[in-house]
């Protein structure tokens, strides 16, 4: 039962719902499936500039290039994609000679940037490379796969890769379609019985390729698309957004608690009420799941950022900037978190949503309000926090009654390896330039450690000032 007085501040109390049915749905489901992404050729003008570009508002004089990170991006970031424009708008590129000598000018440029993060991956794929060579040597007699000893004649390639990042980014790029690919697909479905890390250390080694390839890929990308989109670069400007303040989790209080929550989830009076309470209990013994809920708030003491994808929707609206063909699409460099897909959806400015990689993070904050319901962006926040936290409270309630077994981890970042034409944007180069994002590491790793209707909420003129208390259902409440 609940203990201590109702959650009556309307602000403080969204953001607790949210966060609550946050944390339950990552632990309890991690992932709404696998990724959503989409690899298109460009086949029209919309198609190559979202490839191109990042955020593009119009303005009489030209267009203005806008950038944002987890954290506000530093003036190298700023310099090196002025520095990237500028070459792509100069260089002379009406030959194929021409192109080839600007892709490999970018590429240079691109890679020499991104020194730091390359370092980290070439070590990350070093280290998987011999973990494989090491089990398959092992076990050459008891593999079923085949294609075991041509893989093991290809991985030295990696295990003692030249510190040259170019060169090892272009060995990536080289063996991305090596008959090897699939065969450590293969191994990785064979392995997933096998000792844990097994399987990862093949999945490791195929997606760092692919990692390690798209540094030689988007340069070329760039250039072939800049052919399309020349007026745009004929008059542009560089901003940043600056990052916001993100929200806090209000602190923990008698009603952070399975039972409250699980209520809180449920209409009112609603017979499964009680069977529910029970099989969460039973969860609770095993994975102290309360525990780790009220804990979240702790982790309120190191300093969280709202993801670049939501300053630049807010950016946009609550400036009313206009985009260029007034397509209404904010480029990413990296898949979007189930959480931001979800703002996107719901969010009145309508913008197009992005692709996902469907996992939650337990760091994602909105943009906090100071004025709290007294600020002029409240309605609309309301009204978005309130709709993301009925889709995770769903998709839990969905996942108690089924029983089922968390989504298999998958990595945040996709390949491309098997992609045709993958979609690169200016904004990817962001993922070239630097690796801290807030988000996650360059590992992909989790971020947790192991450990009823369709109804849309727009009650948004609904003041009726009721609280969370025990007594009351999840279905009406008035944000």
């Amino acid at each position: 039962m609940g203990i201590g007085p109702p959650r009556l501040d309307k602000y403080m109390r969204i953001l607790s719902r949210l966060f609550e049915f946050l944390a339950l749905f990552h632990i309890l489901k991690r992932a709404n499936g696998p990724h959503t992404a989409v690899s298109r050729p460009p086949t029209d003008l919309q198609s190559a500039r979202r490839r191109f570009l990042s955020t593009l508002e119009s303005r009489d004089n030209g267009v203005v290039f806008w950038i944002a990170s987890n954290v506000s991006p530093n003036d190298s970031v700023v310099a090196f994609l002025s520095t990237v424009l500028e070459d792509l708008r100069r260089e002379p590129n009406s030959t194929e000679t021409e192109r080839e000598t600007l892709i490999a000018m970018l590429t240079v440029r691109s890679i020499q940037f991104a020194a730091s993060r390359l370092r980290k991956e070439r070590g990350m794929l070093n280290r998987a490379t011999r973990f494989c060579e090491t089990y398959l040597t092992a076990n050459l007699d008891t593999i079923q796969t085949p294609g075991v000893a041509a893989l093991l004649d290809w991985l030295p390639q990696f295990s003692s890769a030249t510190t040259d990042p170019l060169i090892l980014c272009r060995a990536a790029y080289n063996a991305r379609h090596a008959p090897q690919i699939a065969t450590l697909e293969a191994l990785r479905q064979e392995m997933i019985v096998a000792p844990q890390g097994t399987a990862e250390a093949f999945r490791s080694v195929k997606h760092l390729v692919g990692r390690l390839a798209e540094k030689i890929r988007t340069p070329a990308n760039l250039v072939n698309d800049s052919l399309l989109l020349r007026p745009l670069l004929d008059s542009y400007e560089i901003r940043r957004v600056q990052a916001p303040v993100a929200a806090k989790i209000p602190m923990t209080d008698g009603l952070r608690n399975l039972d409250s929550i699980i209520r809180r989830m449920l209409p009112a009076d609603d017979p499964r009420l009680e069977d529910l309470q029970v099989y969460l209990g039973q969860l609770d013994g095993s994975l102290g799941l309360e525990d780790a809920i009220r804990a979240i708030s702790d982790d309120e003491e190191r300093q969280h950022n709202v993801h670049a994808e939501i300053q630049m929707l807010e950016e946009f609206h609550r400036n009313q900037r206009k985009f260029v063909a007034h397509d209404r699409y904010i480029a990413c460099s990296k898949l979007a978190c189930f959480c931001c897909k979800l703002y996107f959806k719901w969010h009145p400015g309508r913008f197009v949503e992005p692709e996902c990689h469907q996992k939650t993070y337990l760091n994602w904050r909105p943009i906090d309000l100071p004025e709290r319901v007294e600020s002029k962006y409240w309605p609309d926040q309301r009204r978005v926090l309130a709709n993301l936290s009925k889709e995770l409270s769903n998709l839990v309630e969905e996942q108690i009654i089924t029983q089922q077994q968390p989504t298999p981890w998958h990595p945040d970042s996709i390949t491309n390896i098997t992609a045709v034409m993958g979609s690169v944007a200016i904004s990817e180069v962001g993922e070239v330039f630097e690796s801290g994002d807030g988000e996650s590491d360059v590992t992909d790793s989790d971020s947790l450690a192991h450990l009823n209707d369709d109804e849309t909420v727009d009650n948004t003129d609904n003041e009726s000032g009721e609280s969370d208390e025990e007594s009351d259902g999840g279905v009406g409440l008035g944000y």
